[in-house]
């Protein structure tokens, strides 16, 4: 070694146990450390054992009572929220609602939180078992296996999956094509028993026969033989099929099960289907086949070797029928054709009129045509009168004669109008067809004679109705508002309202207005209208007068000044001292108005044409007497002017004079015993058509 290494050597030494040294100060250090941590943890059991020794002396504990019996003795008390702890089967807890958890084999756990009420005291506890669980199958499997458990059904299917009450249950096994099984198992509270079941095979009989015999029997599509055989086989499902020469074919499946074990068939066979085409000319008619409806030009099957009956029919030609067999396995073809049935037709009509057939004109009557055996579309026209339409059929049997009057449209529309109609305001019309002439007016040495009570000779032809009552207050009030709607008539309307209210009804029923009225004045009449107008002052006159009467007379009941009981509402015992001039010994029963209807009606079948209100009429009121002795044919009086007639006596009429059927008036203005009736012509007035 030499001086410098000598001289170095002590520094090394030092250096070494300077880090021995630094080493056993860090081991001194972490046994000062770990001597400190083990004085804590000390410390921390001491404090916990003197917190529990505390809550165990300070708290009240609550006996746990775990019920059933078997899961009490493994019970496992263990509190899961709170400050506490459990033993045993008690709990100390500081915290106000404690949870603890109790669980024993073969039972459910159960959470609980505790009350404060419940605290100190016994809180029972009950476990529910857990179940035990089946896994079954068997061999072989089958979808078509039925369970049950303790004689109860609760599932088909291959194999069993369920969870049961543990204990003993019998098992029961039942497949159609097996054995039915039943077998005795134990279940354990949370276990799952498997098993696997053997089934047993079932054998059955196949006994087949078919008529005739010799038919070849296949099952599941193998042959096994000609019919009859006997055959036996496994439980499950089969196909048979059975095939005999000109036989229809036979399929049916069949089931061998536990509870039918013999299959006995005795099949009838049929033979094969024929087949029969039918090709018919002209097209489009019925063909029947053994009285049923079939197709043409399709092959139709029928049964073979037996009589067939077929029939093609069509408007306007022969039917034609066929008597056939068709063999078993043929198609037979049959073509029909049939001929044209043709009738010999004679039109006439009166007058001589255009004869239209199918919508196309063919000729003027007379006419003789030869037509096809087809319904056709008939109509004679001519202008102004109503045609006559109908269906014809011609016939090859016979010929036919087409007879027909034609009626003009005014002709037409009277036959068709009804003797009573009632409108769509309930007012009830009669019809009247005058045909008639009589006088108006009365003579001047008749008793009672006004001076305004011309002699005119009227002839009436124009059809017409009119309402068998006055109007009433509530059928005025449909059109406007009035005082009272009673079915006492109505009254105080001047001309020009009862006017309007014959233009409203016309509109109600969509015909022409009768009245040309403008800014409350009269301008003009259409004349050729069939809507709803006054009467005329003529057909008034000849209602009360000569209608349905076998002469005219003066009074609406005859001839005699006195008046029969119950003719009607005037001025009668009961008015004395109210009017100027009343009826003795007479009593209607009505101071005022009666409602309309109230006594019986006229010869006319019209109610108040004696008495109850007086009525405006159409005419207006005129003082000229007529020109000469001339005949006036359904007149209306002049065409304008401010005062009307008044026809009839009302409820304050006691003279002989206001209660002759002549008695007439002029107003401008309404009156309390002053209403109306209303009238339509049946197919408009004097130029109507």
């Amino acid at each position: 070694m030499s001086e410098s290494e000598s001289a170095v050597q002590p520094e090394e030494t030092r250096g070494d146990s300077s880090h021995i040294n630094r080493i056993r100060a860090e081991m001194l250090h972490a046994k000062s450390r770990q001597r400190k941590l083990y004085l804590f943890g000390a410390f921390a059991l001491l404090f916990a054992l003197f917190l529990m020794l505390a809550l165990i002396g300070f708290s009240k504990g609550t006996v746990i009572e775990v019920m059933p019996e078997d899961a009490r003795q493994s019970a496992v008390l263990r509190l899961v929220d709170g400050l506490g702890t459990s033993m045993g089967h008690r709990v100390y807890s500081l915290s106000q609602n404690p949870t603890i958890e109790v669980s024993a084999a073969g039972f459910m756990p159960l959470s609980r939180t505790l009350q404060a009420s419940e605290t100190g005291g016994t809180v029972n506890v009950e476990l529910s078992e857990l179940s035990g669980e089946l896994s079954l199958k068997t061999v072989p499997a089958s979808e078509k296996t039925r369970w049950f458990i303790d004689g109860e059904l609760v599932a088909v299917a291959a194999s069993l999956e369920l969870d049961v009450l543990a204990g003993e249950h019998v098992i029961g096994i039942d497949n159609p094509y097996y054995r039915k099984k039943e077998i005795a198992l134990t279940t354990e509270r949370g276990k799952v028993l498997q098993e696997t079941i053997e089934l047993e095979n079932i054998s059955g009989q196949l006994k087949l026969e078919t008529s005739p015999p010799g038919a070849l029997i296949q099952i599941n599509g193998e042959p096994v033989g000609h019919s009859p055989v006997s055959l036996t086989r496994w439980g499950g499902s089969y196909r048979i099929e059975v095939a005999h020469n000109d036989y229809q074919a036979i399929t049916e499946s069949v089931e061998i099960t536990n509870s039918e074990t013999l299959i006995e068939r005795d099949y009838r066979l049929t033979q094969k289907n024929a087949f029969l085409t039918v090709r018919v000319s002209p097209s489009g008619g019925k063909l029947l086949l053994n009285g049923k409806q079939v197709q043409s030009n399709t092959a139709l099957a029928v049964k073979a070797g037996v009589n067939h009956s077929l029939i093609y029919l069509k408007d306007g030609y022969f039917p034609q029928s066929r008597t056939l067999s068709v063999n078993s396995g043929v198609e037979k073809q049959v073509s029909i054709s049939l001929k044209a049935e043709i009738g010999k037709v004679s039109f006439f009509s009166t007058p001589n009129a255009t004869v239209s057939l199918n919508g196309k004109d063919v000729g003027q009557t007379p006419l003789v045509m030869e037509l096809p055996a087809l319904p056709h579309r008939l109509e004679l026209h001519k202008k102004g009168y109503r045609s006559h339409k109908q269906t014809l059929v011609p016939g090859s049997k016979s010929a036919q004669q087409i007879r027909v009057v034609l009626q003009t449209e005014k002709q037409a529309r009277l036959s068709e109008a009804a003797k009573i109609v009632t409108n769509k305001v309930g007012i009830e019309l009669q019809l009247f067809k005058p045909d008639d002439t009589f006088v108006m007016g009365a003579p001047r040495h008749q008793k009672g004679q006004r001076a305004n009570e011309f002699l005119r000779t009227v002839k009436l032809t124009m059809p017409f109705y009119v309402s068998r009552h006055e109007v009433s207050r509530v059928q005025y009030r449909q059109f406007k508002k009035v005082q009272g709607a009673g079915s006492e008539p109505v009254t105080s309307l001047s001309w020009i309202e009862a006017a309007q209210y014959c233009n409203w009804l016309s509109l109600q029923e969509r015909r022409t207005p009768f009245y040309d009225i403008r800014g409350g004045q009269l301008r003009g009449s259409n004349i050729v209208s069939d809507g709803y107008r006054l009467l005329s002052e003529a057909e008034w006159e000849w209602l009360a007068r000569k209608a349905s009467r076998p002469k005219q007379t003066k009074f609406t009941w005859g001839d005699e000044t006195t008046i029969p009981p119950n003719s009607g509402n005037i001025a009668d015992e009961s008015a004395n001292g109210k009017v100027s001039h009343y009826v003795p010994n007479y009593s209607d029963g009505h101071a005022g108005p009666a409602p309309v209807g109230s006594y019986p009606p006229e010869k006319t079948g019209l109610y108040d044409l004696t008495g109850n209100v007086s009525e405006w009429v159409h005419d207006v009121y005129t003082l000229t007497p007529p020109e000469g002795k001339t005949v006036e044919s359904d007149p209306l009086g002049e065409r304008s002017g401010d005062t009307h007639t008044v026809k009839g006596s009302n409820w304050r009429s006691g003279r002989m004079t206001e209660l002759r059927a002549s008695y007439r008036e002029g107003e401008k203005i309404g009156r309390d015993d002053i209403g109306f009736r209303v009238a339509r012509y049946v197919y408009g007035g004097i130029n109507g058509q």
